[in-house]
């Protein structure tokens, strides 16, 4: 019949202060984002799909502003 091993128990024998600390960090954030509401955070975050969307609707307007003054300058150019 065999033994079993003894149980391994590690008690360190230093204290890392980073990792305490990390910890507490780690333990406020997850505080914090319970706190946080679903709804608070609507309209925060945008996809890539919605900022191209907004770039694409963007430049036609630039464009169209662009031709209204180049019109409005050659306009006052040549009325001259």
């Amino acid at each position: 019949m065999m033994m079993k091993p003894r149980p391994f128990n590690h008690k360190p024998i230093f204290i890392d202060e980073r990792k305490e600390r990390l910890a507490q960090v780690e333990q406020r954030a997850r505080g914090e984002a319970s706190a946080v509401k679903p709804s608070a955070l609507e309209g925060v975050f945008t996809s890539r799909q919605q900022r191209k969307s907004a770039i694409q609707l963007s430049v036609p307007m630039l464009l169209s502003v662009l031709l209204i003054l180049l019109a409005t300058v050659l306009l006052i150019v040549f009325s001259r």
